[in-house]
């Protein structure tokens, strides 16, 4: 579970739909394309545990070759530490966009970095008390301390870890029928994390857990047995145990069940079906239904095309740095004529790792971008696009 929000606020992040859609001209704007791919800055450790935020304005100078030549704090947070971590994040970052544009600032160009805690996700106290409780209501055949139990083993909270032991706590409680326990259990078994791998044992309980209407483990059925499907009837199977999870307002059931509609896997391919799914997800998918429903928009197959919304919603996955989000943003810039700004962003997608980013990438780069700077693998542009190239391509099912 993520520790922090942080939100990379630019001037673009903040124009309305209609605005975003259109090629940004000043270079303001166009920094929060890259910014949204930048890797985020750490929250420093003392911060996050004092639970301490704030704002930290930043101005920098970008050079010639889109590095950071010089940064500075406008106005502080309050806090020395946030203040630095915002400026060595900043500093990491290659602005690819702002040179395409062929606008690069003389000046300096200003973006705000908010620093915000998750309420939810406050950072676990040493509290060998609440342990020894705990465990004394799970050794008392508590199902619910038993699970928790569990986590705390898998994930080294509270407890040193031990992913044996967490199995063993999930056992119990999935013995007694705790939801929960019974779905950890099956990952367990699934990734072998708990000693035994067992793909069986896994679909078992992630069956039971399923069948007593936890929508985690709904969807995770229905992926599994997607994936494995042989006919179509398997195939409906699964997008029924989807569709049980997205009845429960469950955002990635609501988008996996799109999915199956757009596809044609397990239900009539339905691609309004799947665009009023996936608008159920906006938000909450990282991204995908963002990307999905922008596909849908773009090409005209759930109505009327609207290219000025597909690129509105690709702007938008972009700032959850979904790859395939940087890959159609920039097909939209390249077919009308802005071939600068799209062959940045095709870089940002295929430094995510997208590979048709990097075929579009390696066909359309600066001639002056050999290996010395093709990123972090230092792989020449040409093989790694070759590469991609040569990939074998997945089964639909496979593609959720």
């Amino acid at each position: 579970m993520k520790t922090l929000i942080l939100v990379l606020a630019a001037a673009a992040s903040t124009l309305p739909a209609h605005v975003l859609a259109a090629r940004p001209d000043d270079p303001q704007q166009v920094m929060g394309l890259d910014l949204n791919a930048c890797a985020r800055p750490v929250y420093p450790p003392a911060a996050l545990a004092q639970r301490a935020g704030g704002k930290t304005t930043v101005e920098v100078r970008i050079g010639d070759k889109g590095a950071v030549t010089d940064a500075r704090v406008v106005t502080s947070s309050g806090r020395p530490d946030l203040d630095e971590a915002a400026l060595t994040g900043i500093r990491q970052c290659t602005f690819h966009a702002v040179l395409a544009t062929g606008l690069a600032p003389t000046g300096w160009l200003k973006t705000q970095f908010v620093w915000v805690v998750d309420s939810a996700a406050k950072p676990p106290v040493q509290d060998p008390a609440l342990v020894d409780k705990t465990r004394a209501r799970a050794d008392a055949g508590d199902p619910e301390a038993q699970n928790l139990l569990g986590t705390w083993f898998q994930q080294g909270t509270r407890v040193k870890k031990d992913p044996v032991q967490a199995a063993a706590w999930y056992a119990k409680a999935a013995e007694q029928g705790h939801l929960w326990g019974q779905a950890n259990l099956a990952l367990a078994y699934e990734t072998g994390t708990g000693g035994e791998r067992d793909a069986d044992k896994a679909l078992a309980w992630i069956t039971r857990s399923a069948e007593g209407g936890l929508p985690f483990a709904q969807l995770h059925l229905g992926m599994l047995t997607m994936q494995r499907a042989a006919n179509d009837d398997e195939r409906a199977a699964a997008a029924a145990w989807i569709a049980r999870a997205a009845a429960q307002d469950y955002a990635p059931g609501a988008y996996y069940l799109g999915r199956s509609f757009e596809l044609g896997l397990g239900n009539v391919q339905d691609p309004a079906q799947a665009a009023a799914l996936y608008r159920k997800a906006l938000d909450k998918s990282g991204g995908r239904a963002e990307t999905a429903l922008g596909m849908l928009l773009e090409d005209g197959r759930a109505g009327v095309g609207d290219p000025d919304g597909a690129a509105a919603l690709y702007r938008k996955a972009m700032q959850w740095r979904y790859p395939q989000a940087y890959y159609r943003y920039g097909l939209i810039l390249e077919q009308r004529g802005d071939i600068a700004l799209a062959t940045a962003v095709y870089r940002q997608g295929a430094d995510l790792g997208h590979c048709e980013a990097v075929v579009k990438y390696a066909q359309m780069r600066p001639a002056q971008d050999t290996a010395a700077t093709a990123g972090p693998s230092g792989i020449d542009w040409d093989q790694r696009a070759r590469a991609c190239q040569t990939r074998p391509e997945l089964p639909a099912q496979l593609q959720f």
